[in-house]
């Protein structure tokens, strides 16, 4: 059980982190060229700053030890974490009701064409 959001995400961002860190693995082994550094949007600001540095919040003392492998990703320059705004995710599109100027903006960003 996590004590904050922060704790939840920064798990999820350690999940994808080694996810992508296969996927990069897999492309090499293909000889798939692709960028040095995986970039990952996340939602939340704290858990996007404790990945930059661990001291920066209380609760660091919460999360397992295998999980600051993200910020040394971050620190070696082989992750990029990013900020997204609740309201601009992707997936949203096709998982929750949204409004018309919503659904149009999705469809924009997703170069989908209207009939």
């Amino acid at each position: 059980m996590s004590r904050s959001s922060t704790e939840t995400e920064y798990k999820a961002l350690a999940n994808a982190t080694a996810e992508m860190m296969w996927v990069q693995k897999l492309l090499t082994e293909l000889r798939v060229p692709h960028p040095p550094a995986a970039r990952l949007w996340c939602e939340n600001l704290g858990a996007k700053y404790l990945s930059a540095n661990p001291i920066f919040h209380a609760r660091t003392k919460h999360i397992e030890i295998d999980f600051h492998f993200v910020c040394e990703r971050v620190a070696q320059k082989l992750l990029d974490i990013m900020f997204i705004n609740t309201g601009d995710h992707l997936a949203d599109g096709l998982t929750k009701p949204m409004t018309l100027a919503k659904l149009k903006q999705f469809r924009f960003n997703l170069n989908l064409q209207g009939g």
